[in-house]
């Protein structure tokens, strides 16, 4: 059986997938924020404000309460001695942020107070009250536990079911006018578009779709080809501006960031797993986009690896990579 011909029945295959999982864009109703009362949570809670103003969402605060001093965080804390007092002036708190939260957007909110491992606890949490997006801050670092930094970040990112936006310190300016849409090589790679037509829609956006090819994938531009011209169609379909380019290089995440840095782009859709076989944004490659990009990245989940699990696989216990 010839190339060509194992190239065209993987043409149609994508055409059949991409017209069943393109169907609608997601509706962002409900945001889940993880706050430690640091710098880049609170970051986070401003690029939720901004969003949930725009699509009129309700906003769900959760803090996990860990042991041990937050004098470093919130010094404002009268020391206590007992859990249950700590939980009554943590309650304090979060309601404080949320009542500001609503006075500024007119945006309902709820407060979520439990214990445990961060991760697992925001991921339970999300899948549990059906978030449709998590915003986060990725280097949010507390007197007595770095919550989100590095792994515990990136636990959230790949073991989420919804998408979830990681904003660092250095993301200060709120919504998008351009979308990086970067495409690679594997099955799933654009089931981020409708995430990405969301946001376009959400911000008056324009998307930048990347097609990065590799030199083993440089036989495949046919199916690139075919890739970009389906999520060029649904974009018109929903009216949203974009340019496309094709990038050649041999590492997936760098050419992502620099692409986001040479076209200015306000944030980066990516997946947050792909095949294992074509070891693209697999592992070190997301996380480098996550931990590295001086801009927000939206990560989603592909729809085969939600389809593949039950929603208790996917919760805190899911380890797709071990970690």
């Amino acid at each position: 059986m010839g190339k060509s011909f194992l190239l065209s029945l993987v043409s149609n295959r994508i055409v059949s997938l991409l017209n069943k999982k393109m169907d609608k864009v997601i509706n962002i109703k409900t945001i889940l924020i993880p706050i430690d009362f640091s710098e880049t949570s609170m970051l986070a809670m401003d690029h939720a404000r901004h969003l949930a103003k725009i699509k009129d969402s309700k906003v769900i605060l959760i803090h996990v309460l860990k042991a041990g001093s937050y004098a470093n965080v919130l010094p404002s804390l009268v020391d206590v001695n007992t859990n249950s007092n700590l939980r009554d002036q943590i309650s304090a708190k979060m309601n404080a942020i949320g009542t500001e939260f609503k006075n500024s957007t007119g945006v309902n909110y709820e407060i979520v107070l439990t214990e445990g491992n961060v991760a697992s606890q925001v991921v339970d949490t999300a899948a549990e009250l059906e978030a449709d997006l998590i915003i986060m801050g990725t280097h949010g670092v507390s007197g007595f536990q770095e919550f989100f930094i590095g792994s515990n970040a990136y636990r959230v990112v790949t073991s989420a079911m919804c998408p979830v936006l990681t904003v660092q310190s250095s993301t200060t300016v709120l919504g998008a006018k351009r979308i990086l849409l970067p495409f690679d090589s594997s099955p799933h790679t654009r089931d981020k578009v409708k995430e990405a037509t969301a946001m376009a829609l959400a911000f008056d956006a324009e998307v930048l779709i990347k097609a990065l090819i590799t030199p083993s994938h440089k036989e495949e531009k046919s199916i690139f080809n075919l890739k970009v011209k389906q999520t060029e169609e649904f974009l018109e379909k929903n009216k949203i501006k974009y340019t496309t380019e094709f990038i050649y290089g041999d590492d997936i995440a760098e050419m992502t960031l620099e692409a986001a840095k040479k076209d200015k782009a306000d944030l980066i859709v990516i997946m947050t797993e792909q095949e294992s076989s074509t070891g693209l944004f697999i592992g070190q490659y997301a996380q480098r986009i996550v931990n590295h990009s001086r801009i927000p990245v939206l990560s989603v989940t592909p729809m085969g690896i939600i389809e593949s699990f039950g929603q208790q696989n996917l919760a805190g216990g899911y380890k797709p990579f071990g970690i």
